[in-house]
């Protein structure tokens, strides 16, 4: 494979606009397949660029993916689809030189769940571990509770780290394309700058120019100002923040350590109830906010208030909140230890105020603002409300904003 182009700009930069032009371009002459979080995006791909999608159900999707490889199609997917990609879809991946255009940064590496006691009798009774640190299922016929541990041990991903369990998307995915084009913003933060980092893979880091349409640059992006501050109004009341002063308040581990009554859970559900009710001139229909979905149950309390206007932290495949103008960000993001600890192994670290950033980011921009509409927001973690004061600083600034 040819070396990786990772587009790292900024949202609203013309991404996609210049993907589109770059697929169009080049005609007869490459095949595509493109992969973006959202089914509204791969369908009006197809239209604009007349490319396929596969139809069916989930499993037999992946049989209409290889047939329209076989016969060289174009093809626009989602990433559900590309992580399903076996063997012979890879084959006729390398066999039909394939360039892959990758929409939003995908999942290479994260931490699969499992208990002590579990984790014992998998890796005593059913799978054999190799001396890369991968699981292997002894048992091809297996068809019990584990199942979804095999599969990922048949595709050569399930590693073992001290006694946890990560699944590591495989080399091959991306080394059987001819080339691949990585769009994202706040590249240097992310699990996937560290996995190519980790397998060594060679590349580089483009933007894009806009000044007669849309087009890839060779040189890192340079975007003009922007007022965020005009359209991101952040609750700055001392009385609504006092509970994230610490650094390491609302993380995932100061959530762990305090039950639904706890005072401090108490005072951030009463802020959110705050935040909606009396800082905020919206119905139930704009409110927004997240917590750590496994402790969202704490804030929403026994009387499940607000229930409807929850979004994970993580979400991605959605366009459907973006009429939300008043948005809560309730958590304070830091880098999975495990993933961490499996990148170092190789020397390879995380920016990790980067990565909350990206990770923050990513969430706010699935509301109104998305479409250039004000939002009010209310994240009561200092560290994560610095964090994004000091990025629409820089963006007010334009050029090399990020300080690549």
């Amino acid at each position: 494979m040819n070396e990786i182009r990772v587009v790292d700009a900024r949202m609203g930069r013309g991404k996609t606009s210049a993907a589109e032009a770059y697929m169009t371009a080049c005609g007869d002459q490459r095949r595509f397949l493109y992969i973006t979080p959202y089914l509204t995006e791969v369908e009006r791909i197809c239209v604009s660029c007349d490319f396929e999608q596969p139809d069916s159900d989930r499993h037999a999707k992946l049989t209409d993916l290889k047939a329209m490889m076989h016969h060289g199609q174009n093809i626009a997917s989602t990433h559900s689809l590309f992580y399903l990609l076996d063997d012979e879809a890879l084959e006729l991946v390398r066999q039909k030189r394939y360039t892959l255009i990758i929409d939003e940064s995908i999942e290479t590496v994260r931490r699969v769940p499992i208990t002590s006691k579990d984790f014992d009798i998998l890796v005593s009774n059913f799978a054999t571990l190799d001396d890369d640190g991968f699981l292997h299922w002894n048992d091809p016929e297996y068809d019990g509770k584990f199942g979804g541990y095999k599969d990922m041990a048949d595709s050569g991903s399930l590693y073992v780290l001290d006694r946890s369990l990560l699944c590591v998307m495989k080399p091959e995915m991306l080394m059987a394309f001819e080339d691949v084009i990585m769009m994202t913003y706040l590249f240097g933060g992310q699990y996937q700058k560290a996995y190519l980092d980790f397998f060594g893979f060679p590349y580089r880091v483009c933007g894009i120019d806009n000044t007669d349409g849309f087009r890839f640059t060779d040189e890192p992006d340079a975007p003009p100002p922007v007022d965020y501050k005009s359209l991101v109004l952040v609750v700055d009341e001392d009385k609504l923040n006092a509970v994230g002063d610490y650094r390491y308040a609302l993380s995932k581990t100061w959530y762990d350590r305090r039950g639904a009554e706890n005072e401090d859970i108490r005072k951030l559900r009463n802020n959110l109830n705050t935040f909606f009710r009396r800082r905020c001139s919206v119905g139930t229909d704009k409110q927004l906010w997240t917590s750590f979905k496994s402790d969202r149950y704490k804030i929403e309390g026994s009387t499940g208030r607000y229930h409807d206007a929850y979004l994970q932290p993580t979400a991605r495949a959605t366009n459907e909140y973006r009429k939300k103008t008043a948005v809560a960000y309730l958590i304070n993001r830091f880098i999975d230890p495990n993933v961490s600890k499996f990148f170092e192994q190789r020397g390879v670290s995380i920016d990790e105020d980067e990565f909350a950033l990206g990770e923050m980011l990513q969430f706010i921009w699935r509301s109104a603002i998305r479409d250039g509409h004000q939002i009010i927001l209310y994240i009561p973690s200092k560290r994560m409300r610095t964090l994004l004061l000091k990025w629409m600083d820089k963006n007010s600034e334009g050029g090399d904003a990020d300080d690549r």
